[in-house]
């Protein structure tokens, strides 16, 4: 009860900020624009892979950037209104103030991912009328995206908390670049090993379930597909727990930054 609370007052607090226009604008605009590209495409049996691959790979790079630039926004407000005072008096537990700024963050992206989604596959069945469309692969990449971002959501929080919106930025930013290389042949045998790859990397495997797929990079059969799952959703799944045990144990004994 209390993590709710303090879920929804944080985001109470978002009112009138830029955060608040980013998560209601974005999952609107994105879809809309990636519509307006896909129009001209024409009705065969591939369109549904090349709807597939624009959208899922801009998301995940677009994810990874939209994760840092949120939580750096939502400390920033923190620290703006008395230098982290109102949150450090706070009479709720320290993991319940921790945990209710990250699962905000984390339940909004959720919402947001799936609004984004049911906007894309609305337009696209007005756009070809008639156009067999198999939702439950784009419905499972929107789900594998979404839990490959989740590590660097704990992770910005710390280093949001920490350091600032300056160190938040920098490092998501090359973070970025480096899991836009990842989606590339770079990446193949390493990319479980790099957070900021994990979104594109697990978030494309169902394309291999839609009809025609074996013109795809991943092939007609589900294998190579299952192959990539299990070899970094562990890795996802685990990264996600310690780095949510280690922000609430640190987050307990942080008396706020030095320069305060």
């Amino acid at each position: 009860m209390d993590l709710m609370r303090a879920i929804i007052s944080n985001w109470i607090k978002t009112k009138r900020t830029a955060f608040r226009y980013i998560v209601l604008l974005v999952p609107i605009l994105f879809p809309a624009l990636v519509l307006s590209y896909i129009s001209v495409y024409k009705i065969d049996y591939t369109f549904q892979i090349k709807v597939y691959n624009l959208y899922f790979e801009t998301i995940a790079l677009g994810l990874t950037l939209m994760a840092g630039l949120l939580t750096a926004l939502n400390i920033m407000g923190e620290e703006s209104s008395g230098d982290f005072r109102a949150l450090l008096a706070s009479p709720l537990p320290r993991n319940t103030i921790y945990f209710g700024k990250l699962f905000m963050i984390i339940l909004i992206t959720i919402i947001d991912m799936f609004v984004s989604l049911g906007i894309l596959l609305i337009g696209m069945k007005f756009i070809y009328k008639g156009a067999y469309i198999q939702y439950g692969p784009f419905l499972q990449g929107t789900l594998f995206t979404t839990i490959g971002v989740l590590f660097l959501y704990g992770f910005y929080l710390i280093i949001s908390i920490n350091f600032g919106m300056g160190h938040t930025i920098a490092i998501t930013a090359g973070g970025t670049i480096l899991g836009a290389l990842m989606q590339t042949g770079m990446g193949d045998r390493i990319w479980q090993f790099i957070p900021w790859s994990w979104s594109g990397r697990i978030g494309i495997l169902p394309i291999a379930k839609l009809k025609g797929a074996v013109d795809s990079r991943y092939g007609d059969s589900t294998m190579i597909m299952m192959k990539e799952f299990y070899k970094g959703m562990p890795i996802l799944i685990i990264s996600f727990l310690v780095i949510c045990i280690i922000g609430a144990l640190w987050f307990k004994k942080w008396e706020g930054r030095k320069s305060y």
